[in-house]
C-alpha cells in the first residue's frame, strides 16, 4: 500500500511562496523574476517571495542556515500552500541537516524544483515520505519569454491543481535547449519522440531527480529506498565534459546498487548534444545497464530543456514499451 504523505493540491487564489535553497551564480534580472512572478500569477495564484531567496546567490550566500529560514517560515505560514524554488545550482544537500522534520510533516505542502535542488526533494521524502515534485523553477522553465511553454504550464496543471490521476504522458510536439533570452523567445524543434533504449514493462513509484546529485546522498540519512521503483534522471551540459562526468555517475549508481533495486528507468533530455555525444550517452547508460533487464526509456523531456513536465516522488507510476506508455498512475495531490 502507498502510505506516502500528499500535500493539497493548488487551487486559484492560493498564495506560492518562493525560496531559493540552492546556491548559484546565475545572474537574472527583475524581468527574468517578473515574467516568472507573472507566469504564476496567470494561473489564478499569488506570490510571496521568502526573505533570503533574492540575496546574492553563491556557495554558502546566503548561508545554509538562511535558505533553511526561508523554508521553515514558508512551511509555518499557514497562508502559502506550495513552495517553488527560485532556481538550481548547488548546496542543496547542506540544508538537511538543519531542516525541522517536525514542523514539515505537520505542514505537509507542495515542494517543486529541480536539478541541484533534488538534494532536498529526495531528502523530504527520504525522512517524511512525503511526496515531492521535480518541475520547472523560476528562472529556469517560469521564466520564458513572453510566457512559459503551454506544456510546462499544462504539466503543473495537471499534476499540482489536479486531485485525480495525470494518466498517460505524451512528448510535447516540439522542444528546444536554445539559451533563453532576455527578450525574444527560443528557437524550437521538432520533438521526434521518447525512445525506448530497452523494453519491457514496469510498476512502481516514481523517484529521482538530477544525475550527478542523487548519489551524493548515499550512506546518508537521506537516502531514500529505490527498492521496485521507477528511476527517472536527469542531466545539465554545461561545457564539453558532461559525458565524462555522466559515465562517472553511472558507474557510481551500478557500484552503490542502484540499478539491482529499480523496476524501470527513465533518462531526460541532455541540452545542446550533438548527435554523436547523444548515440555515445545512449551507449554509456546500455552499458551501465547492461545486467538488468528492466524498462528504459531515453530522450524524455524532464530537466535542462524546455519544455518540462512535473514528475512526484512517491507516486505510482507505469512504463510499458509494447504500449509505448508513461503514466501517473494516482494522484499526486489531495
Amino acid at each position: 500500500m502507498n502510505n506516502t504523505i500528499k500535500p493539497p493540491r493548488l487551487k486559484p487564489g492560493d498564495t506560492v511562496g518562493i525560496a531559493s535553497p540552492a546556491a548559484s551564480f546565475f545572474s537574472f534580472t527583475n524581468n527574468w523574476l517578473s515574467r516568472a512572478r507573472t507566469a504564476i500569477e496567470d494561473l489564478g495564484l499569488k506570490v510571496q517571495i521568502a526573505n533570503n531567496a533574492r540575496h546574492q546567490r553563491e556557495h554558502l550566500n546566503p548561508a545554509p542556515q538562511l535558505r533553511v529560514d526561508d523554508l521553515h517560515d514558508l512551511f509555518a505560514d499557514p497562508d502559502i500552500k506550495a513552495i517553488f524554488c527560485l532556481s538550481g545550482g548547488s548546496g542543496t544537500n547542506a540544508l538537511l541537516p538543519l531542516l525541522d522534520w517536525d514542523l514539515i510533516a505537520r505542514f505537509p505542502k507542495i515542494l517543486m524544483g529541480y536539478s541541484a535542488n533534488t538534494a532536498l526533494l529526495l531528502g523530504i521524502y527520504a525522512r517524511l515520505n512525503m511526496v515531492t515534485f521535480h518541475g520547472p523553477t523560476l528562472l529556469n522553465g517560469l521564466s520564458e519569454f513572453p510566457k512559459p511553454l503551454s506544456y510546462t504550464l499544462e504539466s503543473i496543471k495537471d499534476v499540482l491543481f489536479t486531485s485525480t490521476a495525470p494518466g498517460p504522458l505524451e512528448a510535447p510536439e516540439t522542444w528546444t535547449d536554445d539559451a533563453p533570452s532576455e527578450n525574444s523567445p527560443r528557437k524550437m524543434k521538432n520533438n521526434p519522440g521518447w525512445h525506448w533504449l530497452k523494453g519491457g514493462r514496469a510498476q512502481g513509484l516514481l523517484i529521482g531527480g538530477n544525475l550527478h546529485t542523487l548519489p551524493i546522498l548515499f550512506g546518508t540519512p537521506f537516502w531514500p529506498s529505490f527498492h521496485g521503483k521507477i528511476l527517472y534522471l536527469e542531466e545539465v551540459n554545461m561545457g564539453n565534459t558532461v559525458l565524462m562526468y555522466a559515465e562517472e555517475a553511472l558507474a557510481q549508481c551500478q557500484q552503490i546498487g542502484l540499478f539491482d533495486e529499480i523496476s524501470g528507468l527513465v533518462i531526460g533530455k541532455v541540452n545542446n548534444l550533438s548527435e554523436a555525444q547523444e548515440e555515445l550517452l545512449q551507449k554509456l547508460i546500455s552499458h551501465y545497464t547492461s545486467a538488468f533487464d528492466f524498462p528504459i526509456l531515453t530522450q524524455v523531456d524532464i530537466g535542462h530543456t524546455s519544455p518540462q513536465m512535473v514528475l512526484p516522488n512517491g507516486i505510482k507510476a507505469t512504463l510499458d514499451s509494447e504500449q509505448n506508455l508513461f503514466s501517473i498512475d494516482e494522484a499526486a495531490v489531495v
